[in-house]
């Protein structure tokens, strides 16, 4: 399904004084509701100040960098929207899911310049007040339209030439297309940008899993330089904290754009509770002071309004509400690395050939917590000759939520077609339409003689607490049909002329909007 940009513009109590008065009667007691919204009045009237003023400061100096498409009229479209009675919903909003494309880059003065060195694709759920964070590598290839294939990180870097709403426009389209979702908001910030954004809002507090050193870390004079970080809980500044979302040469397992990508969600949820706070959301300076910084490094097309909005219906989300997921080609995983046998260049590309396992596990990211809560007891069995089908599988699955109470092998190897076996009878329909859509199978609830749950649990040891016969709620048996879940080898490669045509220069976009890039260079 095609996605589209619209065209829009973007852009402890207190002490008591002596009482000298006479007495007199005592007044009624206040009512608690009243001085609530009182607060909630006051702070609109802040957050309508400290937005007017500061937006009056960015429009009269705007280099036309910040607000992507900035039109005339944009001061007033801002009062509008927050003077009016009437609410104006996010885009996505109505539809329970607001997708954001965030993407950091070096910026003038280092090399690639305009290549997107983070790629993470947020989403947040307003009725459950749930985030999700994936993050997507830059070596992953990606369609964008007419065969042709791009590494995800050049996608901005070619575009941008052609103008800012070019450049997002196409961005935001290949890659929801790509992980078929809409993408509805696109923020770039670069180096310096994120070094004075922590600085500002104050040091974030981030924990560090392990002791790191990396000894290659790119320094600002072309040459390489040491970082370390020391394991438990840190305070960091601005330079340090781009350091650790950048070092990708790390020993003692931090040396991998995947391992970055986890720090730098770390960064990314330290960095939205230190925005949430109260002495950052109501601390005038720091708000202005982040509206200049947003001009000067920051591009994006979420308004003003729009993100004062956001705030209001984010800033309570548990950190326990968020999820994170990052793409990787670890056993199990949805990704194979190999050489671009057109210039050697290190490429991913998805398991299976097809961008599908990938699409559903972005499209289900807040479904698949409800899949969890279902609490479904699987059994998973490999019914072919081919080793370690059923392990794969296992790996695969578990990073859904689902993990099965036992895996093996079937007592058969002659399994054709896979199995999937429903002792619920649809009791557990989440877990059910899952398996289904992962296997591509229909769930069968006439169980044969010799595979009855007591059978099956009994012989493959998946026991209670008291040691009897677990009741099963699903079996798995992977017959011949399904595709290639060990990581032995990819059932289809990319060709090299397909690789080829990622040098070729792209003419349209998925849903056919015409395109002016260059071709890739490396």
């Amino acid at each position: 399904m095609p996605f589209t940009t619209e065209n829009r513009s973007f852009s402890s109590a207190p002490f008591s004084s002596p009482n000298f008065l006479p007495d007199r009667e005592p007044e009624p007691p206040r009512d608690p509701a009243a001085g609530k919204r009182w607060r909630i009045f006051s702070g609109c009237i802040l957050i309508i100040i400290v937005l007017t003023w500061s937006c009056t400061k960015l429009v009269s100096r705007s280099n036309n960098n910040f607000f992507v498409g900035v039109k005339n009229g944009f001061f007033v479209r801002q009062l509008t929207h927050f003077l009016s009675g009437n609410r104006y919903d996010l885009k996505g909003e109505k539809d329970d899911r607001i997708n954001f494309l965030l993407m950091g880059i070096g910026g003038p003065g280092h090399d690639g310049p305009y290549l997107t060195d983070t790629i993470i694709l947020a989403s947040y759920k307003p009725s459950t007040k749930e985030a999700a964070m994936i993050s997507v590598p830059r070596d992953l290839i990606v369609p964008t339209g007419n065969g042709t294939y791009l590494k995800v990180n050049h996608v901005y870097a070619l575009s941008q030439k052609d103008g800012l709403d070019k450049a997002f426009a196409r961005t935001k389209q290949v890659i929801g297309a790509t992980f078929g979702i809409p993408v509805h908001y696109m923020g770039v910030v670069d180096f310096q940008g994120f070094i004075k954004l922590i600085d500002t809002i104050g040091d974030i507090a981030v924990t560090v899993d392990r002791d790191f050193t990396d000894y290659q870390f790119p320094n600002n004079s072309s040459g390489v330089e040491t970082v370390s970080f020391k394991k438990g809980d840190q305070k960091m500044d601005g330079v340090t904290a781009l350091n650790f979302v950048r070092s990708r040469h790390g020993n003692n397992g931090e040396g991998s754009d995947f391992a970055r990508s986890k720090r730098q969600q770390k960064i990314l949820i330290a960095t939205k509770e230190k925005l949430s706070s109260f002495n950052t959301l109501f601390n005038p300076r720091k708000i202005t002071a982040l509206f200049g910084l947003v001009n000067e490094y920051t591009k994006t097309d979420i308004e003003p309004w729009e993100v004062v909005r956001l705030i209001q219906m984010a800033k309570d989300t548990d950190a326990n509400n968020i999820t994170t997921l990052v793409f990787d080609d670890s056993p199990g995983g949805y990704l194979y690395s190999g050489i671009s046998s057109i210039d050697g260049a290190y490429i991913l590309q998805p398991v299976g050939g097809n961008y599908s396992q990938l699409q559903n596990l972005v499209q289900n990211r807040f479904s698949n917590r409800q899949l969890t809560s279902e609490h479904a007891v699987v059994v998973l069995q490999n019914g072919t000759a081919i080793p370690n089908r059923a392990a794969a599988g296992a790996t695969t699955l578990e990073r859904t939520g689902i993990k099965p109470i036992a895996v093996g092998n079937a007592k058969r190897t002659d399994y054709t077609t896979t199995q999937l076996y429903d002792y619920t009878n649809g009791g557990k329909a989440l877990t059910r339409s899952f398996l289904e859509s992962w296997l591509g199978v229909t769930a069968q609830t006439r169980i044969p003689l010799e595979l009855l749950s007591y059978s099956v649990a009994k012989e493959m040891n998946a026991l209670d607490q008291k040691g009897d016969p677990q009741p099963l709620d699903f079996l798995i048996i992977l017959g011949q049909d399904v595709r290639d879940l060990s990581r032995s080898e990819l059932i289809r490669t990319l060709t090299a002329e397909e690789l080829k045509a990622a040098t070729s220069t792209p003419t349209s976009t998925p849903d056919g909007t015409p395109l002016l890039i260059t071709p890739l260079t490396e």
